[in-house]
């Protein structure tokens, strides 16, 4: 597919003069309330009050450092890991979306008419108001979605657990259900077909799960609640990924349907070396839909119940990530092929939900024989 035709040059130059204005003006706003909040602090202090941690404020650099270092020290690692992760993952997203076919015809050709596909009637009305929104205002609608995509990818990733970090939080769960609904189609689900090879049930959903988890009192992450909730969430996703990958009426079980996800993710324009392993997958499914399509039910199945009833060994993990970074290339082509790809896709987001559970869990290991030790110590003392 040939990006050319959907970029014009006079749109992108506009795009481009509006993002600099309404960047600039973002960021005076910011940096004015900012302000605000500071002096507002700074005349209601107490002076008979302890003061918080401070740092050497003659070396810039190294209070940054010192306050990274605070962070994380006082912070479960899990939590910092998700907080950073899903800041650079917005982040990302925020980049993808200045791509040149986005203010074009390209976004809403390729990205949001394809998800009417299969719609219920109530839903496609829906569908189709958000498609005319971004027909009559390419440019600004596409210069907010940058926008507010890096400044929540900057709010995580910079303030996680200060104001400015938890109203990131907060408008990435508003701003994500947003695209899940209108931009994604709420991942194909309503359609009949959704398939976790192309992704489904969208990449955001998880953006949206692990704001929560990061919502949660620091209480529930330190107790080992986090790794069983998120086990189950885990396992949930996937068990209901393999019913509706073994649905009769799907279409996975024929060569023609279980094959159309890879021939879409081969048809993207990538280097050689990526497309052809995917041109392969799409023959060999084609000829062979019943056997590969059990594959995938089973290893999904399986996944699922291991996660869902907490039996994750290391054996699980590794399987679970070598079914990611295989759907993520064979089916979801890394998500960015093309340049109208506007996240990483589900894969990566999901592999790090994966891994904030079982760093958790590992860094619990870690610190029980040292913490037995001490009980048995102090036992033998007493």
């Amino acid at each position: 597919m040939n990006m050319t035709p959907y970029i014009d040059p006079a749109v992108v130059h506009s795009f481009h003069v509006m993002l600099f204005q309404w960047s600039l003006m973002t960021l005076a706003s910011v940096l004015l309330m900012s302000a605000a909040w500071w002096l507002l602090g700074y005349f209601n202090e107490d002076t008979d009050a302890p003061r918080r941690i401070t740092f050497d404020t003659h070396h810039p650099f190294r209070q940054i450092w010192m306050l990274i270092r605070h962070r994380v020290g006082h912070t479960p690692k899990a939590r910092v890991v998700l907080g950073w992760g899903l800041g650079t993952f917005w982040l990302i997203d925020g980049i993808l979306q200045a791509q040149p076919a986005m203010p074009n015809n390209g976004f809403v050709q390729d990205v949001l008419a394809p998800s009417v596909i299969g719609q219920p009637p109530w839903y496609l009305r829906i569908l189709g108001w958000n498609i005319q929104f971004w027909s009559d205002y390419p440019v600004g609608a596409d210069v907010f979605s940058v926008i507010l995509q890096v400044g929540i990818g900057l709010c995580l990733l910079l303030a996680m657990d200060r104001v400015w970090g938890r109203i990131g939080l907060w408008v990435s769960i508003v701003w994500g259900l947003g695209i899940w609904f209108l931009g994604e189609g709420m991942g194909g689900i309503l359609t009949g077909s959704a398939t976790w090879l192309s992704g489904s049930p969208g990449s955001v959903l998880f953006y949206v799960c692990g704001a929560i988890f990061l919502l949660l009192p620091e209480s529930v992450w330190r107790d080992g609640r986090v790794i069983r909730l998120g086990n189950r969430v885990i396992g949930g996703i996937w068990i209901l990924a393999t019913f509706a990958q073994a649905l009769p009426t799907a279409g996975y079980w024929t060569g023609q349907g279980l094959s159309g996800p890879f021939i879409t993710a081969a048809s993207m324009p990538q280097p050689s070396f990526f497309s052809d392993p995917i041109h392969a997958m799409a023959v060999s499914t084609l000829r062979h839909p019943w056997l590969w399509n059990a594959v995938f039910v089973a290893f999904m199945f399986t996944l699922g119940v291991f996660f869902w009833f907490q039996r994750v060994h290391s054996w699980v993990l590794v399987s679970a990530f070598v079914w990611l970074f295989f759907s993520w290339w064979m089916g979801q082509d890394f998500g960015v092929m093309g340049g109208i790809g506007t996240d990483p896709n589900s894969a990566p987001v999901f592999a790090l939900f994966i891994v904030t559970i079982h760093l958790d869990r590992f860094a619990r290991r870690k610190h029980a024989p040292i913490e037995r030790h001490t009980q048995t110590f102090f036992t033998l003392e007493r």
